[in-house]
């Protein structure tokens, strides 16, 4: 990889840094490596796994202006710094793909002899040592029209429909993914089919709430309209299993079609894929 390579840390508040363009570059570094753990039972493979990773981003901050580099240099310790007293995720981004982390250390060179140019080793620490992109599918609610609603005695908040969707999820990657599923009210008890596995969960979520089925953390979260979030776990429904990754390939979707989701598949790589 390239001295003049683009890309963008972005912080868990949204504010970036545009690597490679404006006094900002990075020299030869690991974004791109990986090694996997080797789990071992005496003489056997047993499987693979990765822990805490570090990599090291050498970056050099060189303008002719020493103000802007003094700004520049301030801009890139504070972003960086937020993250790790907030204790939130920031993002390395390269095309599609990003890869969350930390910026835990900060070595510096040169400085003192040009006040117009600076050296600085990044140690890039993170726990989810991998790049993600996030393709998002969405399916809106099926309107069937007054007559195709049933018919309740009692004065229920929602639309009950007789009638079923049916469309069709594509995971281009060549494994299963994990996910990220929002459920939209209003609905009760949201059921969605997807390749034969039912993803459900009994709530009752009313118009302008949402649902939000996490299988990277294991959560499942409804945010109220007032923006409260309440703990859903234990409403899933145990007849399937409420996290099961999306196979890769073409796969049905069947709901009752009376509310609308979406879903993200998250892509997840060793490596940010090649362009």
């Amino acid at each position: 990889m390239g001295r003049f390579e683009r890309f963008i840390y972005k912080n868990h508040l949204g504010e970036t840094l545009d690597f490679g363009v404006n006094g900002l570059y990075v020299d030869l570094n690991d974004l791109r490596d990986y090694a996997w753990e080797v789990i071992d039972n005496g003489s056997r493979i047993t499987n693979f796994r990765k822990g805490i990773t570090a990599k090291t981003l050498p970056v050099t901050v060189a303008f002719k202006n020493r103000n802007y580099v003094r700004d520049l240099k301030n801009k890139l310790f504070e972003f960086c710094e937020k993250d790790v007293l907030a204790q939130k995720y920031g993002r390395v981004i390269i095309g599609d793909y990003y890869y969350s982390c930390y910026v835990t250390a900060s070595a510096k060179n040169g400085y003192a002899h040009d006040p117009c140019s600076t050296q600085f080793s990044l140690t890039l620490t993170t726990d989810k040592p991998y790049w993600i992109a996030e393709r998002t599918h969405s399916f809106r609610k099926i309107d069937n029209g007054e007559d195709d609603n049933l018919d309740y005695p009692y004065d229920y908040p929602y639309d009950y429909y007789s009638g079923s969707a049916n469309q069709r999820i594509v995971n281009t990657f060549f494994a299963p993914v994990d996910f990220r599923m929002v459920i939209f009210g209003a609905v009760v008890n949201p059921s969605i089919n997807i390749g034969g596995h039912v993803y459900k969960v009994n709530v009752t979520l009313s118009s302008g709430e949402y649902l939000t089925i996490d299988s990277v953390e294991k959560t499942i979260v409804l945010t109220q309209n007032n923006g409260t979030k309440v703990n859903k776990f234990d409403y899933r429904d145990r007849a399937s299993y409420i996290f099961e990754p999306i196979s890769s390939g073409s796969s049905p979707v069947t709901w009752v079609g009376n509310f609308s989701f979406d879903i993200t598949l998250l892509e997840k790589r060793s490596e940010p894929k090649w362009t």
